[in-house]
């Protein structure tokens, strides 16, 4: 019988948790007292890597948590491979257990492309990646947030006015999954990319000996990434992301994992990978190098009010102590009640009381921001 909780499958659940956990507290609670998902993802230092070396700043939302994240997660597919697409993406983990789901209702086929057409389309990441990093350069922001679907999906249905490609992106990606393996990780994830890249360099890869292999295609079968196994003496292919589903499911034991040309059991490298990852990480949260959030996205480093960085979970009290603004002209201003209560979030104030603005639209983070910038702050 097939083992459900691998190592593999209970990390993916572990991470999904505490990222649902993190992401559930932004919301709540704003970023004064909880940063955004945005900052436990490695990508961020990926799309903040050029403003940070030709500027010293970060991208807003991107602190030193992402680029430690991103240090280690390079190291770690240096020398196991693309585990953190395998083990660590909870987007990635969200599309196998749909493709799992779709086979149980009796889609058993897996739809894809044509091997030709399948070949080309692998390298639309790679432009993709391109572009987000030229364009989160260009216009100081991340560029992708309103079009990922690993963000779309950590908001759990937040932010939607925001996000509408998004989700709409993220709705597409987990319907799909019902009857494919992973398109998103293969064509278009531009974090997939990134982890292709360094996986080129990986001492990583899996022979196989066909003197015992019996050609039976249970591993391409098994494959996430959809790759030709059976007729490969090595598997040593960028979009490799190291899962060793093949490795394990092998009825005749033909596939073995190599790390440095020494063969690791499934379960030992799992293992091993995931102490490589979690220690260091453990060890840096522990010191005041992991930051997650500036002191204030409202003051910039300059000491000046950056108006148009004032988020909907940034408390009215924050907003106020921050731009300098005196609560009294922003209750003049948008009819706020006298006796508001300050910790309430600016994306929370217009539904809770009602309260419209000039065009009859429930009072939005828009509306506070107007009002700073009329107060000339």
């Amino acid at each position: 019988m097939k083992q459900i909780f691998t190592t593999r499958r209970l990390v993916q659940i572990g991470v999904f948790a505490i990222l649902t956990f993190l992401s559930l507290s932004h919301l709540r609670y704003g970023i004064e007292k909880a940063a955004s998902i945005d900052a436990y993802c490695p990508f961020g230092a990926v799309e903040s890597f050029l403003t940070k070396v030709t500027t010293g700043n970060y991208l807003n939302r991107i602190w030193t948590s992402s680029f430690i994240l991103m240090i280690i997660t390079i190291l770690t597919t240096i020398v196991f491979g693309r585990v953190f697409c395998s083990y660590l993406c909870p987007l990635g983990a969200i599309q196998e257990w749909i493709r799992d789901l779709g086979r149980k209702i009796g889609i058993k086929k897996d739809i894809e492309l044509p091997a030709i057409m399948d070949k080309y389309a692998r390298y639309l990441k790679y432009f993709i990646l391109l572009f987000i990093i030229y364009y989160s350069y260009k216009t100081g922001d991340l560029f992708f947030r309103n079009y990922d679907p690993y963000n779309a999906l950590m908001h759990f249905g937040n932010e939607y006015e925001e996000k509408v490609i998004a989700y709409a992106i993220l709705g597409v990606v987990l319907f799909s999954a019902l009857f494919s393996k992973n398109w998103w990780c293969r064509y278009l994830c531009p974090l997939g990319a990134t982890m292709a890249i360094i996986k080129k360099i990986s001492p990583f890869k899996i022979v196989r000996d066909s003197s015992t292999c019996v050609s039976c295609g249970l591993c391409n079968k098994t494959c996430p990434a959809n790759l030709n196994i059976k007729d490969a003496q090595v598997i040593n292919s960028a979009d490799c992301i190291s899962c060793l589903n093949c490795v394990s499911d092998c009825p005749e034991s033909s596939l073995k994992a190599k790390v440095f040309d020494k063969v690791i059991t499934k379960k030992a490298f799992g293992v091993i990978a995931m102490l490589t990852f979690f220690i260091p990480l453990l060890v840096i949260i522990a010191t005041p190098l992991w930051e997650t959030k500036a002191p204030s996205n409202i003051v910039n480093t300059a000491g000046k009010v950056d108006v148009a960085n004032i988020r909907g979970s940034n408390s009215l009290k924050k907003v106020v102590e921050d731009s300098g603004v005196p609560l009294s002209v922003f209750v003049k201003e948008l009819n706020l009640p006298q006796d508001i209560d300050q910790t309430l979030l600016l994306k929370d104030i217009g539904a809770k009381f009602n309260l419209k603005n000039a065009t009859g639209a429930v009072l939005e983070t828009e509306d506070f921001r107007e009002v700073i910038r009329k107060a000339g702050k």
